[in-house]
C-alpha cells in the first residue's frame, strides 16, 4: 500500500493506492473473501497508510459490499509520528495505549489503582488485549514492550475481559494456560446479554479496596470482578461496599461459590457472606481472578 513515507520495512514493494488498477485488484480480492463468508477483517500495518485511503479504498468498500455486516479493525501502533486517534474515525483500532497502561500496572511493582481511570484510546470499540503477537518475546524478536513475566499478562487479559468497553482479543494458548480466562469470556457474554435486556452493567473500578495489588471492578449491579496480582492471599474480614451499585447475591463462575452483599442498620452496605455465612469480607488467593454474576437472593439463602 502507499505508505505515508513511501518506505516499507524490509524492502517490501510499496503499492500506489491512488491507481485504479491497484484499487480494483484489492477490491476484487475483498469481494472474493466476502463471497466465501468472511465476516471481518484485520488490516495490518494500518499506521503506515493514510487514514483517508484506508477509509475510501478499503473500509467503505467492505461496508458497502457486505451491507454493513462485517466487523473490521486496524492495527495502529502509536509512535513519534503516529497517533491512534487519527484512525478511530475509520474503524476500530488496536489499543496499544491501554496495553502500555496494563503492562505498567500488572508488572511487578506496578499499582492497580492506576486503572481507576485507565489510559486508553478514547473509543469503546477498540481492540483490547493483555498481550498479542506483537508483544511476545518468544515469537517476536522485536516485541513491543513485552512482559517480563507472562503470567502478569494473563491477569491483564482477565481485566480486559471484565471491562464494559473494548473488543477483547485473547491468544488461544493463554486461554489454555490460565484457568480463569474462559470464565472471563463467559462473564463478558452474560454482562452483554443483561445490558441488552436493560440491566445496569456500567464499568467502574471501585475505591473500596485500597491496594496496589488488588482491583475490584463492578459492572453496575449485575456483576463484579476481582483480581489479585500479588503472590499472597488478600484477606480482609470486613469490606464496606456502601458507595457501590453491587448488592444482593452473587455467584463466582469458575469456583461456584456465593457472596452476599447487604445493607445493615448503620446505613452502610457490607459483604456479609464470602463463600459461607461463617465469614464476611473478602479472601482472594494470590495470582487469581474471579468473576461474579448476580443471582436471585434465594440462591444465597438455600446454599
Amino acid at each position: 500500500m502507499r505508505l505515508r513515507n513511501q518506505l516499507l520495512a524490509r524492502g517490501l514493494p510499496d503499492l500506489d493506492q491512488s491507481k485504479d488498477d491497484v484499487q480494483n485488484i484489492h477490491r476484487a480480492h475483498l469481494k472474493k473473501l466476502l463471497d466465501l463468508g468472511v465476516d471481518g477483517f484485520r488490516l495490518d500495518s494500518a499506521k503506515h497508510m493514510l487514514a483517508d485511503k484506508m477509509k475510501d479504498v478499503y473500509i467503505a468498500y467492505i461496508n458497502a459490499t457486505s451491507g454493513g455486516q462485517t466487523w473490521n479493525y486496524l492495527e495502529v501502533i502509536s509512535d513519534s509520528d503516529t497517533y491512534t486517534e487519527d484512525y478511530t474515525w475509520v474503524a476500530a483500532v488496536t489499543d496499544f495505549v491501554l496495553y502500555n497502561s496494563l503492562k505498567e500496572a500488572f508488572s511487578f511493582g506496578g499499582d492497580l489503582r492506576s486503572l481507576r481511570v485507565p489510559r486508553a484510546v478514547d473509543d469503546p470499540r477498540s481492540v483490547t488485549f493483555g498481550r498479542n503477537h506483537d508483544t511476545i518475546r518468544e515469537i517476536n524478536a522485536s516485541a513491543i514492550n513485552p512482559y517480563t513475566d507472562p503470567t502478569d499478562s494473563y491477569l491483564a487479559t482477565a481485566y480486559v475481559l471484565a471491562r464494559e468497553n473494548g473488543t477483547p482479543l485473547v491468544l488461544n494458548w493463554d486461554n489454555a494456560d490460565a484457568p480463569y480466562i474462559k470464565y472471563g469470556v463467559k462473564f463478558r457474554q452474560i454482562m452483554r446479554q443483561r445490558g441488552v435486556a436493560g440491566g445496569n452493567v456500567k464499568e467502574n473500578v471501585l475505591a473500596a479496596i485500597e491496594s496496589a495489588t488488588v482491583l475490584l471492578l463492578e459492572r453496575g449491579d449485575e456483576g463484579f470482578f476481582v483480581v489479585n496480582k500479588g503472590a499472597d492471599t488478600f484477606d480482609v474480614p470486613v469490606l464496606d461496599l456502601t458507595l457501590t451499585h453491587v448488592e444482593g447475591c452473587y455467584r463466582e463462575l469458575r469456583n461456584n461459590f456465593r457472596v452476599a452483599i447487604e445493607p445493615r442498620s448503620d446505613g452502610k452496605k457490607y459483604v456479609t457472606r464470602w463463600g459461607t455465612w461463617e465469614r464476611g469480607g473478602m479472601a482472594v488467593q494470590g495470582r487469581e481472578a474471579l468473576y461474579f454474576i448476580r443471582e436471585p437472593w434465594e440462591q444465597c439463602q438455600s446454599s
